[in-house]
Order: structure tokens, then C-alpha cells, then sequence
């Protein structure tokens, strides 16, 4: 496998989902759309417990990172911000999907594993995923989905080669506290998808992520 091997079936996915949703438009049930959504749920749960297990952080200063960085987050109102975005543009298919396959601890922290550790395992379980939400997404929003796929691969090449390029004053220690805090919010995700913790902004957490890189 190359660099950016995740980052490119994720975007054949992403392509091949959208397809699929708009050829089946209104076929696809709703009891079957959420069946889906509660497995994708489960499944990040599965990713999040895996990461919290593979990896040995300094407890203390993920606990320390967590805080300053979920202090950040709320403070810059990060959430918040994107919400008012997407409203902004309410109907945009592309800018929802965009926003969703990127967006998060499973992007950040699947991009990090596969520039320093070669492992796309990540990136690979979220292209699936992203590949079935691209099939619901375009069968509600539309075209605007499909062309999702080519943001998620820029973005994700650039953050993949970003992190392949200053992988080398990435310290392993730093690198088991990222993997762990990403798990632990992949936890969460996993948790906000089945419908849970849905007060909890993920996003205005995610500041912890980029300071544990590099603290």
C-alpha cells in the first residue's frame, strides 16, 4: 500500500455510496436508513475501545490536554460556529457531506496513523462508513454529495502528507496520548450517533487532538 491508500478508497467509496444513493432516491426505507446509522454507531464505538486498548498514554496529561483543549473549543464556540455554517447553507449536500466525512477524531487521528505507522486500518473502516452515509446523504440532498468525494480527498491528502513530512518530531509518547485521546472521542461519537451525549459539543474538543501532537 502507498500514502494515501486510505485516503483514496475513501474517496471511491464516497463516489460509489453518492452513486448508489441517487439511482435508489426514495427506495431506501427509513427503518432501514436508521438500522444503518445504529450499526455505524456500534461500530465507532468498536474503533474507539480498540484505540483506547492499543495504546498507553500519560494519564495525567491527557487528562490536562483534554481540559485546556475542550476549554479552547468552547471558548472559540468551534461547534457552534460550523452549526450556524451549515444553516447557512441549508439544502447544500456537498457542504453537509464535506463537513461530515471530514470532521472529526476518525479523519485526524486515521490520517495520522497511516502518515507515521503506515497503517491505514483506520482511514479504511472510515471510508466504509462514509460510503454508506454517502448513500443516505445523496438519496436526501442530492448531486451536491457526490462531489463531497473530491474535498475529502484533498483534505485528507494534505493532512496525510502534513503528518507524513513532521511525523519525525512527533515523539511516541505524544503519539500514544493522540491515539488514546482520539479513541476516547471516538467513544463519544460512536455514543452521539446512537443518539446519546447529544449535549456534548465533539467538536470544540477536538483542540486536544492537535495540542497532544505536539505537547
Amino acid at each position: 500500500m502507498f500514502l494515501g491508500f486510505g485516503t483514496v478508497v475513501n474517496f471511491g467509496l464516497v463516489l460509489l455510496g453518492s452513486s448508489f444513493g441517487l439511482w435508489a432516491r426514495r427506495g431506501i426505507p427509513k427503518r432501514l436508513r436508521v438500522g444503518v446509522m445504529h450499526a455505524i454507531g456500534i461500530f465507532t464505538l468498536l474503533l474507539g475501545v480498540k484505540l483506547l486498548v492499543e495504546n498507553k498514554p500519560e494519564t495525567i496529561k491527557v487528562f490536562f490536554l483534554l481540559v485546556l483543549g475542550g476549554a479552547i473549543g468552547y471558548w472559540l464556540s468551534l461547534e457552534e460556529s460550523l452549526e450556524r455554517l451549515s444553516q447557512g447553507f441549508r439544502g447544500s449536500g456537498f457542504l453537509t457531506a464535506s463537513l461530515l466525512f471530514t470532521v472529526g477524531p476518525l479523519t485526524f487521528t486515521g490520517c495520522l496513523l497511516e502518515a507515521v505507522k503506515g497503517d491505514s486500518g483506520l482511514l479504511l473502516s472510515k471510508a466504509f462508513m462514509d460510503g454508506i452515509s454517502s448513500t443516505l446523504l445523496s438519496a436526501t440532498f442530492g448531486k451536491g454529495v457526490l462531489f463531497s468525494a473530491f474535498y475529502v480527498l484533498l483534505f485528507q491528502l494534505s493532512l496525510t502528507f502534513a503528518f507524513y513530512f513532521f511525523g519525525n518530531f512527533i515523539s511516541p509518547q505524544a503519539m500514544a496520548n493522540t491515539l488514546f485521546l482520539g479513541g476516547g472521542l471516538m467513544l463519544a461519537l460512536g455514543l452521539k450517533i446512537l443518539g446519546l451525549l447529544e449535549e456534548v459539543k465533539l467538536l470544540n474538543l477536538m483542540p486536544s487532538l492537535l495540542l497532544s501532537v505536539v505537547v
